[in-house]
């Protein structure tokens, strides 16, 4: 199977894998809002939202390992391969540990003298701090199963355990309407339950179907040391990237209690549910970019690192067109009364920030594969770290919550920016071409795209039928204006050949 061929099809698995979940996800929310109400269930997502600030150790050290892996599957090497797994292991071991005494130390003192919270509910609040800290333990150890997984590109069970997933998330969500007891702290244990079949379903799968996958533990020292320490410097950006998002979900709880953190919690379920499909599409190609460079294969590096960087955001604008054009009757029909303030324009300004944000991942890719990340970390890094503090002096200065999602808008832009201007001085990659091959086409796109949808917007009245409208011009438009100025003439060929490759094999 091509490269290519073997991209399109890993794209597919997730593709239809996010499209499940996208619906499962935002019927659970609308369920779990409602069970739970607007205080609980913002004091669920602060809570558990300051144990998800620890979720950059399992994005970060996933990524380390997938990159090691395929590194040395690059170079044809797979009996290192397996001793990285071992190592792997080792190294997450150590992490958990860590994590514990961070919890149960740092954690608990925030939880009972920071945070905003009923005082009827800091017991609740107790258990579901205890439980996410348990969840996320299972998904720390389970990282080195997913990288495996990831490498090998095997992602028809990367899909299949993420729609069982979701699957087991409505179940409970169901369940709730008959429970009696505290309905937060049965929710929060139920969640619980999920990441223990979770890590059992991939230790499973990786231990029949991964020969390189054998249970054990590695303490080569050479291994330790460089695993720590490349994941150490990226470490410093997910960090950073975690504190912008979950940073100021703590300070709006300190300024405007549960109830904004409700609001915020919505938007980004929107949000993650559209970035599902990105980061589909994006851990499809990251196995190719990483071995390509590891092989020398710049040409076809640089060539598929500017197709995957448009496609990820046309993808997302052709997603979040419709739903911040008609934002307020979305959030009408999905949640009826129950929409807290500021979820609205809270919902429009995440989006945005994605956008920006599609640019960033391949690009830290090429980066990762380089193993050259000190700078980059320390510059990209250091930028995202300003954003708390410019967001809480704004709130501080007496601005409302819609500040903190400005400054963070704005600030990753020039991130963005910077990004992209240290990558090329530190890789084969022209910023010249990068301009060329991605801002052009993306801007023109950008500006072009959207006017018949909101010429729609703006003459019909509020109703179903100008919701379905504006998604059907939104798809039409997107997939004209993409073609017409966003793609290359070789992506056009690439993507005209495979299209008459499967008419002959429909055919035949």
């Amino acid at each position: 199977m091509s490269k290519s061929s073997r991209i399109a099809k890993n794209t597919t698995y997730l593709y239809f894998r996010s499209l499940f979940v996208l619906f499962i996800s935002l019927y659970t929310s609308r369920v779990v809002l409602r069970e739970l109400g607007v205080v609980d269930y913002g004091v669920f997502n602060v809570v558990g939202g300051f144990i998800a600030m620890l979720g950059f150790l399992k994005s970060n050290m996933h990524a380390t390992y997938q990159r090691y892996f395929n590194v040395e599957m690059g170079r044809g090497n797979y009996a290192g391969v397996k001793d990285m797994f071992r190592s792997a292991l080792a190294v997450q071991l150590i992490l958990a540990i860590v994590i514990i005494v961070l919890a149960e130390s740092v954690g608990l003192w925030f939880l009972y003298n920071k945070l905003v919270i009923p005082a009827e509910r800091m017991d609740a609040a107790f258990w579901v701090f205890q439980s996410a800290v348990v969840s996320f333990l299972f998904t720390v150890l389970s990282g080195p199963f997913g990288a495996a997984i990831t490498a090998y590109e095997r992602m028809g069970a990367f899909a299949v355990i993420s729609i069982v997933d979701a699957v087991l998330r409505l179940g409970i969500v169901l369940l709730l309407e008959y429970i009696h007891h505290d309905k937060l702290i049965t929710y929060a244990f139920l969640l619980l339950l999920i990441s223990l079949l979770n890590i059992l379903f991939y230790v499973t799968y990786c231990k029949r179907r991964i020969p390189v996958v054998t249970i054990g533990l590695n303490w080569n020292r050479e291994n330790l040391r460089s695993m720590f320490s490349f994941g150490g410097w990226s470490l410093m950006g997910l960090l950073a990237q975690t504190l912008k998002s979950q940073g100021i979900n703590i300070v709006l709880n300190l300024f405007f209690g549960p109830v904004v953190n409700a609001a915020r919690g919505i938007s980004y379920q929107i949000s993650s549910a559209v970035n599902q499909f990105i980061h589909s599409f994006q851990t499809s190609f990251r196995p190719q970019l990483t071995k390509s460079y590891a092989s020398g294969d710049y040409d076809y590096m640089k060539q598929l690192y500017y197709s995957a960087t448009k496609i990820s955001y046309y993808l997302i604008f052709t997603l979040s067109l419709p739903i911040i054009l008609e934002t307020p009757y979305i959030l009408h029909l999905w949640l009826g009364e129950n929409v807290p303030d500021y979820t609205a324009v809270f919902t429009r300004l995440v989006l945005l920030i994605a956008f920006v944000g599609t640019f960033s991942n391949p690009t830290s890719c090429i980066v990762l594969a380089t193993g050259r990340i000190k700078w980059f970390s320390i510059i990209v890094s250091g930028m995202n770290l300003l954003i708390l503090p410019i967001a809480y002096l704004f709130l501080w200065l007496g601005y409302g919550p819609v500040s903190a999602f400005v400054v963070s808008l704005v600030m990753t832009i020039l991130v963005q920016l910077t990004r992209i201007i240290v990558t090329s001085r530190m890789t084969v990659l022209s910023l010249t071409d990068y301009f060329r091959h991605v801002i052009m086409p993306t801007c023109t796109y950008s500006l072009l795209t959207p006017c018949m949808a909101f010429a729609v917007v703006f003459l019909m009245p509020q109703g179903i039928a100008r919701l379905v409208l504006t998604c059907v011009l939104s798809i039409i438009s997107s997939l004209l204006f993409a073609w017409l100025v966003g793609l290359s003439r070789q992506e056009k060929h690439w993507a005209l050949s495979k299209l008459r490759f499967q008419h002959v094999k429909h055919k035949r």
